[in-house]
């Protein structure tokens, strides 16, 4: 839901309370007003009739020069004031219709009587219903005006805003020209934009010193690591060298091995991170996978392992080349490297899916922590633990969705690829 969409909600909504609450106060204040005019209009009738009693003595005998309504009944003793409300039935309009009727008791010089003066409520009720109506048409044609001009200024208030966040979604980090935002006369806007200018440039050089820290540092480091290798290398070639002293060098060149594994792993997950990958291109991954099988097949062959595979022909994935090859060489790789022996791995590739398995021991880790850095589900020395943290980046980076599961002695790594 959109700014201007939950405001205009919001306007829609406080206009029909305040309407609902105004028209039943409306129609209560005009109620009382009506209700109290009809029984003062009795009221000044009957003074009338005191009056003329007063005056002449007698009842006057022309009724309809007071009220259009009045009679008279002879009694004794005289009777108190009384107004009430009453129903009757009209044969002129053929329903019942509301009446207020006024008694009160006075004395003539012919005796006591009571007289009875009636009004009809009926128009006064027609009155408040047409002016409920008036009221309701125009309360509607009110609030329809307001809530379309509210409409059309927020949205031309909020439009500078929009465009800001239109240009905020072109932002990368890689991109070496600062933002430019459009010029707007709102403080406040101008405040965000230049908030905005001034983090985003603070996040480009930032990258730009972690893009050349990371290139520097992988020099750095592969170079030495390289020495070491290669004079470790040497020094195994060296004669009169004892069981004890091969060993330890053995376990040094095992040692770098994995240094320099760990060093091109990192690197290649902060390169990811950073988004360096960005040229993806549509490839046929079913060969990609057959050429994978066919380089690890010798590994797999050698360990005795059986392979199982089932791939879909011209399965097309639109991915970065380098990072299929990364996929896939680490589910390979930890596929035939955390098997057991005489074990089975079984690849299946469909249009949308890719299920790697592989036999081998229970993870000694939770299931969910087996995709975060360093971490490892066995105690085998040759891992470095960043296998399946790679696959998980790539597989986020493209927004793959991915799971693994151990069931029945068996490693499932299952990747989907979202294709239309």
């Amino acid at each position: 839901m959109t700014l201007i969409t939950k405001a205009t909600r919001s306007f829609l909504l406080a206009c029909l309370v305040a309407l609902a609450v105004g028209g039943v106060s409306c129609f209560w204040f005009l109620h009382k007003i009506m209700d109290n005019e009809a029984s003062e209009q009795l009221l000044h009738e009957k003074e009338q009739v005191e009056d003329y009693v007063n005056e002449i003595g007698v009842l006057p005998k022309r009724w309809f020069s007071i009220s259009d309504s009045l009679w008279a009944i002879r009694t004794h003793p005289p009777l108190p004031m009384v107004m009430s409300d009453t129903v009757l039935f009209s044969t002129v309009q053929k329903e019942y219709l509301a009446y207020r009727q006024l008694s009160f008791g006075i004395a003539t010089l012919n005796g006591y009587y009571q007289v009875n003066i009636r009004k009809a409520l009926y128009e006064t009720q027609g009155l408040k219903q047409a002016l409920l109506l008036a009221f309701s048409g125009l309360s509607i044609v009110l609030v329809g005006l307001l809530f379309f001009i509210n409409y059309r200024l927020s949205r031309s208030l909020w439009k500078p805003f929009y465009r800001t966040l239109d240009t905020l979604k072109t932002f990368q980090l890689a991109q070496k020209e600062p933002l430019k935002f459009r010029r707007t006369s709102i403080t406040e806007f101008q405040t965000l934009q230049l908030n905005l200018t001034k983090l985003t440039n603070q996040l480009r050089q930032d990258y730009q010193s972690l893009k050349t820290f990371t290139e520097n540092a992988s020099h750095e480091l592969q170079t030495p690591l390289a020495v070491i290798a290669s004079n470790l290398d040497l020094l195994i070639q060296a004669p009169n060298l004892t069981e004890e002293q091969l060993e330890r060098i053995g376990n040094l060149i095992e040692t770098v091995g994995n240094l320099s594994k760990m060093n091109h792993s990192l690197l290649l997950l902060t390169k990811i991170e950073n988004g360096q990958f960005t040229d993806a291109v549509e490839l046929d991954l079913s060969s990609l996978l057959s050429e994978k099988i066919d380089l690890w097949e010798p590994l797999i062959q050698d360990k005795g392992l059986t392979l199982h595979q089932q791939i879909a022909p011209n399965v097309r994935l639109h991915i970065h080349k380098l990072l299929v090859d990364v996929l896939l060489n680490n589910l390979l790789g930890n596929a035939l490297k955390h098997n057991q022996p005489n074990g089975s791995i079984r690849v299946e590739l469909t249009q949308n899916t890719l299920i790697l398995s592989n036999t081998g021991p229970q993870p000694t880790l939770p299931v969910d922590q087996l995709w975060e850095r360093f971490s490892k589900g066995s105690s085998r020395t040759d891992s470095v633990g960043l296998g399946l943290a790679l696959v998980k980046q790539i597989a986020d980076t493209y927004h793959f969705p991915i799971s693994y599961h151990f069931q029945d002695g068996w490693h499932h790594v299952q990747i989907s690829f979202n294709i239309s």
